[in-house]
C-alpha cells in the first residue's frame, strides 16, 4: 500500500499523534515549554484568502490571546503556545477555511515557494497553478511521507527570487525562442554545515517540470542516507556521488520518468489584470497580531489589490496604482509599522519557542533595527538564528548571526552570535563568510557597526578613485 495512501487521514487529528514523525507530518512540534505547541499551516504558493486571514486571526484570539501569529521564512504562518488538547478544534477550524497543516513539516515535500511578483503584471505568468500540479502530482508517489529527510522546492518568476539555490529542487523561470521554460538548481540545502546547490540543467521545457519533480524525488528516496540525519538531504547525495555523477545519474532517471507516460501540464496563463504598485510589509520578528491579520484580510478581499507572502517576514501588497495602494494602507492602521520598517531584521523563534533555541533571538533583533534602521543599505537583510541550525538563513545572509553559548572569565554561560556577511540570500551560490565568532549578545551591535562604517567607507573610496 502506498504511503500516500496511509497518512492523508492524519488531518483533521482528533489528537496529537504518538509517532512523533506523524506529528511532524501534521506539522506539530513540541515547544521549549513542554506543554506547548507549534502548529505550523502550509500557505499553498504563499496566497491566502481573507476568509483564512481571518480564520487565523480568529484561532490567535481564541486559543493564543498573549501570542501572536508568526511568519516563516518559507511562506508558512505558525501558531504558537497551542495546549495539546485545542490542537483538534484547531485542525477543524483549519479545514473549515480551507487551510491544512498537512506535510507542512515531516520527512516530505514541503510547501513549494512562489515568488510573490508571479503573475502580478498583465502578459507575465503566474507560476502558482505549476506549484499545484507539482504538489498534487508529488503527493502519489510511493513513500512519499516516509524520505530519508525533508525536500524543498520552489519557482521563481525571475534570477533567484524564490532563493532556488538552498533549494532540493530550485526552477527559475526563462523564455526561449518564446517557449516558457526553467533553469533548474538542484541540490541546495543550509543547516549546521549549509552548502548552495548546482546548475542541473540551463533549460527545462514547461511540459516536463513534472517528470523531472517526480525523478528528483525517486532518486532522493532511493540514495539519501536513512541513518544519519545530519546527513540525509538531497545535498548529501550529490557530495557523496560529486556533481558530474550526480548531475548524470539524476538526468538519467529523470529520462526515464519522462518516458514512462504522458504527464500532465499546468499552463502558465498570462495574468489578465496590471497590480504595478507595490509595498513590502516587514512584520517585526515575524510577528502578526489579530488584528493585522484582519487588515490583511480585508486587502486580500479587496478587487484592487493582492496580498501575497514573501519569505523572510515579509507579506507583499500588489495594488493597480500607486494612490489607490496608499489609500488603502493608509486605512489599514495596524499595519502602519509593517509598511515603515526600514530595516529587514529576519529573527527565528529561538529560545522563545523553539526546542532548539540556545539563545534569545528577538532582543538583538530588536536592537539592530532599531539602531541601524537609517544606516544599513536598502535592500539589505540581517537574518539572526538561535542555533547552528540556521532557520532564519543567515549562512546566506548580507548580515547573518548565528546562536550559540560561551562562557565568561568567570565561567557564566550567556548568548553569543557568530556574524557572517556577504551572502547571496539563496538567489545566487554565495555562502555568508564568518568575520567574527563568540561575540556577545550585547556587543553584537557594536560589531556589526564596526563592519558597516569600514564597509561604507570601502564603497566610498572604490568610487572615488574611479
Amino acid at each position: 500500500m502506498k504511503t500516500s495512501e496511509n497518512k492523508t487521514s492524519l488531518f483533521p487529528c482528533r489528537q496529537i499523534p504518538g509517532d512523533p514523525a506523524d506529528a511532524k507530518l501534521l506539522g506539530l512540534y513540541r515547544q521549549a515549554q513542554e506543554d506547548r505547541w507549534l502548529q505550523r499551516v502550509k500557505i499553498p504558493g504563499g496566497e491566502l484568502t481573507g476568509l483564512a486571514w481571518r480564520k487565523l486571526a480568529e484561532l490567535a484570539r481564541r486559543f493564543t490571546p498573549a501570542t501572536p501569529l508568526h511568519l516563516t521564512t518559507r511562506q508558512d504562518i505558525e501558531i504558537h503556545d497551542l495546549q495539546a488538547s485545542d490542537v483538534p478544534a484547531v485542525h477543524l477550524e483549519l479545514q473549515a477555511a480551507g487551510l491544512s497543516s498537512f506535510t507542512a513539516a515531516g520527512d516530505t515535500p514541503r510547501n513549494t515557494v512562489v515568488c510573490p511578483c508571479s503573475g502580478t503584471r498583465a502578459g507575465s505568468a503566474s507560476l502558482r497553478p505549476l506549484a499545484r500540479l507539482i504538489e498534487s502530482q508529488a503527493a502519489e508517489i510511493d513513500g512519499v511521507y516516509t524520505l530519508p529527510r525533508k525536500f524543498k522546492m520552489s519557482l521563481s518568476c525571475g534570477p533567484g527570487c524564490g532563493q532556488p539555490w538552498i533549494t532540493d529542487l530550485g526552477l527559475v523561470f526563462k523564455r526561449r525562442e518564446g517557449l516558457a521554460g526553467f533553469e533548474v538548481v538542484a541540490a541546495g540545502s543550509l543547516g549546521a554545515r549549509p552548502g548552495t546547490g548546482v546548475v542541473l540543467m540551463d533549460w527545462l521545457a514547461s511540459q516536463d517540470v513534472v517528470p523531472l519533480v517526480i525523478a528528483t524525488i525517486r532518486f532522493f528516496a532511493a540514495h539519501g542516507d536513512r541513518e544519519n540525519r545530519r546527513k540525509a538531504r538531497l545535498r548529501h547525495v550529490r557530495e557523496r556521488m560529486g556533481d558530474d555523477v550526480f548531475i548524470a545519474r539524476l538526468t538519467e532517471v529523470f529520462e526515464r520518468t519522462r518516458a514512462e507516460k504522458d504527464w500532465p501540464v499546468a499552463t502558465l496563463d498570462p495574468a489578465r489584470l496590471d497590480h504595478p504598485a507595490k509595498q513590502t510589509l516587514t512584520f517585526a520578528n515575524g510577528d502578526v497580531s489579530p488584528a493585522m491579520a484582519d487588515d490583511l484580510a480585508a486587502l486580500a478581499e479587496d478587487a484592487e489589490t493582492l496580498v501575497r507572502l514573501d519569505t523572510h517576514h515579509r507579506v507583499v501588497v500588489f495594488g493597480r496604482s500607486e494612490a489607490g495602494l496608499k489609500e488603502k494602507l493608509d486605512a489599514a492602521a495596524s499595519l502602519w509599522p509593517a509598511a515603515n520598517l526600514a530595516a529587514s531584521v529576519v529573527a527565528c523563534p529561538g529560545k522563545r519557542w523553539c526546542a532548539h533555541g540556545l539563545v534569545d533571538t528577538n532582543s538583538p533583533a530588536d536592537v539592530i533595527r532599531q539602531r541601524f534602521a537609517k544606516i544599513l543599505p536598502a535592500g539589505t537583510t540581517v537574518c539572526i538564528s538561535g542555533c547552528p541550525n540556521g532557520c532564519a538563513h543567515p549562512a546566506v545572509a548580507d548580515i547573518g548571526l548565528t546562536g550559540r553559548i560561551i562562557q565568561d572569565d568567570a565561567g557564566l554561560k550567556t548568548d553569543a552570535f557568530d556574524i557572517l556577511t556577504d551572502g547571496g540570500m539563496g538567489r545566487d551560490e554565495r555562502l555568508a563568510k564568518p568575520i567574527a565568532t563568540k561575540i556577545p549578545a550585547k556587543n553584537v551591535a557594536d560589531e556589526i557597526e564596526k563592519f558597516t562604517m569600514k564597509s561604507m567607507f570601502t564603497m566610498k573610496h572604490m568610487k572615488s578613485m574611479k
